[in-house]
């Protein structure tokens, strides 16, 4: 009865979970360029089991270069693009056969999703992704989601699968994010100490995280943190656990203290801000006075051109830029409603000069209210790295 009683006081509390991103990592299903089919079997068992709970699940898949290097002739994973893009290719077939046999053999269909980093800046792809993923929830379909490794090249990549994921929680509007690693979670002093089991929205991990990545790997606990902070931004908690571990979704569901969960931020953004906020790399910078900064974060405005004191970058309209204060802190996102060599033209006038210092007015803001996100400096550095 004690014993009862101390496991339920330490149990966690994530809320109803509807659906969930589960995110596997190459050294979980594809170790020294081996496939594991036992580690397939088991995760499409433990994602059924989530499933026949009521909760749609969607997988975020890594290991194709891990998994199709060795056919490719290479005796270590490889290093060069080109090498890495052709391992990617025989590898993702592969694991989308195994993956599709283990499912099978429960009755259940798989689809695969393929995505670069186009499909998230453009806003009609964003959505067109968002109604596929949940046509094929709504059908009984298992999306495994992967990077388009075959054809995307370092200027079109979204960078990492864990980031990968982190997003995928937002196209797909989930509740939950797991990322399942060769570690148990997020260990204090690099890997010396014990598990961080709890992390708040501003904690700083810098000092634990080591920077050590796998052979086939891009990221790292470097990345599963970042990304885990990113969902947190949107309101999803995140949790990091021990990938190896059978049965551990279900558990990890139901609230057992697994891993290290980072806890959900208290301010959700509503659908068109989160898209602002998880768009690839800012195109550039706009600097502002101390008025302007103080009228966008007090009071809610959109930035006009009087506020602007510099500006930093080609870019065109629609583009996603920093916005950084007098002090040299980034404090918010943005997409532009003029070209940069426009703005530069534009600072410091008053928006009744639009037409005098361009010769046409499109509209009265440079970044209107509706398209500007809130962040702070460690929340750009994490998005933009």
């Amino acid at each position: 009865m004690v014993e009862t009683l101390a496991l339920e006081k330490q149990m966690r509390s994530i809320g109803k979970i509807r659906r969930a991103v589960v995110k596997v990592g190459s050294g979980i299903i594809a170790g020294d360029g081996v496939i594991r089919l036992d580690a397939i079997e088991r995760l499409a068992g433990d994602v059924m089991a989530l499933r026949d709970g009521g909760v749609q699940v969607l997988m975020v898949v890594s290991g194709a270069v891990a998994g199709g290097y060795r056919d490719l002739g290479c005796p270590k994973p490889p290093t060069l693009v080109v090498e890495r893009q052709a391992a990617a290719t025989i590898g993702q077939y592969k694991l989308m056969s195994h993956f599709a046999s283990a499912f099978g053999k429960r009755n259940v269909n798989v689809a695969q999703l393929l995505m670069t980093e186009d499909d998230i800046e453009n806003r009609r792809r964003f959505l067109s992704a968002r109604h596929t993923l949940h046509m094929l929830l709504e059908r009984g379909v298992v999306p495994i989601i992967n990077e388009n490794d075959p054809l995307a090249d370092d200027e079109a990549k979204v960078g990492d699968n864990d980031h990968l994921a982190a997003l995928i929680t937002n196209i797909s509007t989930s509740e939950l994010l797991i990322i399942l690693s060769s570690v148990a979670g997020v260990y204090r002093d690099q890997e010396k100490g014990e598990i961080i089991h709890e992390v708040a929205v501003n904690d700083r991990l810098v000092e634990h995280i080591s920077t050590n990545k796998t052979a086939t790997g891009v990221g790292g606990m470097t990345a599963k943190v970042s990304a885990a902070k990113l969902a947190s931004r949107w309101g999803v908690p995140t949790i990091i656990a021990d990938g190896n571990t059978p049965g551990l979704l279900s558990r990890i569901v139901a609230g057992e203290p697994i891993g290290t969960m980072f806890q959900p931020g208290s301010n959700r953004l509503n659908s068109r801000k989160r898209w602002i906020a998880i768009r690839h790399k800012s195109r550039g910078t706009i600097h502002v006075d101390a008025g302007a900064h103080k009228a966008i974060v007090e009071r809610g405005a959109s930035l006009l051109p009087a506020g602007i004191t510099n500006v930093v970058g080609d870019f065109p309209i629609g583009a996603r830029v920093n916005i950084e204060n007098s002090d040299g802190q980034v404090f918010a996102v943005g997409l532009v409603s003029y070209a940069a060599g426009e703005i530069k033209r534009m600072q410091g006038h008053n928006k009744a000069d639009y037409e005098t210092v361009l010769g046409y007015k499109y509209v009265d803001e440079i970044i209107d209210r509706d398209d500007l996100v809130l962040m702070t400096g460690d929340e750009i550095k994490e998005i933009d790295s």
